[in-house]
C-alpha cells in the first residue's frame, strides 16, 4: 500500500513540473570536407531550408507534454544577445540570472545552445549543423547542444556526451564527385537523415537526464509511429 502511494505521489509531481524550453542557439546548415590536403579541404552552405530549433523544440514537447507542463518561452534580448569580448560566459552568466530570477515559475529550464565541438582533431565550424566529410566517410553532426538545469538550486542535470552521439555516420550514402553535386535526390536524402540523427539526440538527452525513461520514449514513438 505505501509502495502504491509512493508511486502516486511521482506520477502526481511529474503532471504538475513546469518545464520551459528557451533557445540561445543559431546554426547554419554547412557541408564541411576535410581532403587530402590543405587546398582540398571546403565548408559550402547546403540548401536545406529547414529551422533546426524549432525541430528540436517541437520534439521535446512531443515527448514532454504528456507528463509535464511545457512551454516554449522567447529569452529577452538582454538576455539572449549578450554581446561581450567573453560573449559565452557571459551568455551562460545572464541565462542563469534570468532562470533564477524564474524559478518559481519553473521547475526545470532545458537550455538549446551551440558547443564547441571536433572530429579527429579537426575543428567544426562553430554554429552549425549538416554533413563532416573527408575522402572515406560522411557523417551528420551538429554543434547544438541542450542542457537542463533546476531552477531551485541551478543545478545541472548532467549526463553523457552532452546529448548523445555528436557525430553520426551516414550509412549507405556516397558524397558526389564534384563539389557542388548535390542533386536534389542527395538533399532530399540528407534532409531526412538529418531530422532522424537530431532525433536521436533528444531521445538520448531526455533518457540520460532520466526527464523520461527509455521504455517511456518507446512507448511515445509507437503511438505516434515513428518507430520504424
Amino acid at each position: 500500500m505505501c509502495l502504491m502511494c509512493f508511486i502516486c505521489t511521482l506520477n502526481s509531481k511529474a503532471q504538475t513540473t513546469k518545464i520551459a524550453i528557451v533557445s540561445v542557439a543559431d546554426t547554419t546548415f554547412i557541408h564541411r570536407h576535410i581532403g587530402f590536403t590543405a587546398f582540398t579541404n571546403y565548408v559550402d552552405t547546403l540548401p536545406i531550408n529547414f529551422s533546426i530549433i524549432n525541430h528540436i523544440e517541437g520534439k521535446l514537447i512531443s515527448y514532454l507534454k504528456p507528463g509535464f507542463s511545457v512551454s516554449v518561452v522567447q529569452l529577452p534580448d538582454s538576455v539572449s544577445k549578450v554581446k561581450n569580448k567573453f560573449f559565452i560566459s557571459a551568455k551562460t552568466k545572464k541565462v542563469k540570472e534570468w532562470i533564477y530570477n524564474n524559478k518559481d515559475l519553473y521547475d526545470i529550464v532545458i537550455v538549446i545552445d551551440n558547443a564547441g565541438l571536433s572530429e579527429n582533431n579537426q575543428l567544426i565550424p562553430k554554429n552549425t549543423s549538416g554533413i563532416f566529410s573527408n575522402h572515406s566517410y560522411a557523417s551528420y553532426y551538429s554543434t547544438i547542444s541542450f542542457f537542463a538545469y533546476r531552477t531551485s538550486n541551478l543545478k545541472l542535470l548532467e549526463y553523457y556526451n552532452l546529448g548523445g552521439e555528436f557525430i553520426q555516420p551516414i550509412r549507405n550514402f556516397k558524397l558526389p564527385k564534384e563539389r557542388k553535386g548535390f542533386t536534389p535526390e542527395i538533399i532530399n536524402f540528407v534532409y531526412d537523415g538529418f531530422k532522424n540523427y537530431l532525433d536521436s539526440r533528444v531521445e538520448y538527452f531526455l533518457a540520460k537526464t532520466y526527464l523520461l525513461p527509455q521504455d517511456k520514449i518507446d512507448m511515445i514513438k509507437a503511438e505516434s509511429g515513428t518507430i520504424k
